[in-house]
């Protein structure tokens, strides 16, 4: 009788654990499914461009493969709808969707735009070593001796103006560049202003 009684308390748990290693199987696919498929963006221009996909190289230089699907959206510059067929080699594009394992991009939404202007801002910290009423020369910590030109529209951090800029101040300027060295001032921030010597009392 206790013989009987056990088998069919077995058989009854049987199916039990049966659906939990189903349920768990299950759950393991989808949980490694979403660890091989994430959202992501890749940006850049389009370098190559074949019946189904694109190879766009991004900023820092890498080439990364999306596939672009007849259900994806893409948006041409100005906001017109367009098809893979509006796609050209050198378009700027902004493509959006799921990457799996392999790092391939299936592409949901696709974006042309134009193309960045490249930030040619360049800032320069250091010590001024020389003034004059149309640049500065300063010394950077790395004993490169910059020369900072002044101009109308550079404008001065706080309330410091022009004329507050004096030699063994420290300074970091902010502007642009066209040659080694040279720098025409957007901005000037004052760090800390030249040691005085304290008045000698006799």
């Amino acid at each position: 009788m206790l013989s009987l009684l056990l088998t069919a308390t077995l058989l009854a748990q049987a199916p039990t654990a049966t659906d939990s290693a189903i349920r768990q199987a299950v759950k393991d696919q989808v949980d490694a499914i979403k660890t091989a498929v994430a959202r992501r963006a890749f940006v850049g221009p389009i370098s190559a461009k074949s019946e189904a996909s694109i190879t766009i190289t991004n900023l820092a230089n890498q080439t990364r493969t999306a596939v672009v699907a007849g259900d994806a959206t893409i948006k041409l510059t100005g906001g017109k709808e367009g098809t893979f067929a509006d796609l050209k080699v050198g378009d700027f594009v902004i493509a959006m969707g799921d990457i799996d394992s392999q790092g391939t991009l299936a592409v949901k939404r696709l974006l042309i735009i134009a193309k960045p202007t490249p930030d040619k801002r360049v800032v320069v910290s250091g010590r001024v070593t020389d003034l004059s009423t149309s640049d500065l020369t300063v010394e950077t910590a790395a004993k490169e001796v910059w020369t900072v030109k002044l101009q109308a529209a550079t404008s001065y951090a706080g309330k410091i103006k022009k004329s507050d800029i004096k030699v063994g101040d420290r300074i970091v300027t902010v502007g642009t560049t066209s040659t080694a060295l040279n720098l025409t001032a957007k901005l000037i921030v004052q760090l800390s202003t030249s040691p005085t010597a304290s008045p000698s009392t006799p």
